[in-house]
């Protein structure tokens, strides 16, 4: 039998080491913040997992991905937008 955690999407923009800025969405516990989410995910792993993202590389060209893992050491900035 699986246990099932209940979570909710927030939208993030996230900024990397290498000049990357991708948009997308982190799944959070339910009625936590943002921040003790990430922090505890970042114990667990080391990599973040993004859905429906858009990555703008460097030179400026797009990309739409419906998954990605971002290496949470390469990450410089992490905004959560604003519904």
């Amino acid at each position: 039998m699986a246990l099932k955690i209940s979570k909710e999407k927030k939208e993030v923009l996230i900024y990397t080491t290498r000049d990357y800025k991708i948009r997308g969405y982190v799944h959070i516990l339910t009625n936590s913040r943002l921040s003790d989410s990430l922090d505890i995910m970042a114990k667990q792993s080391q990599f973040l997992p993004v859905t429906d993202a858009v990555i703008v590389f460097p030179d400026g060209t797009r990309k739409e991905v419906r998954f990605l893992l971002i290496r949470v050491s390469s990450i410089d900035l992490l905004i959560q937008v604003e519904e």
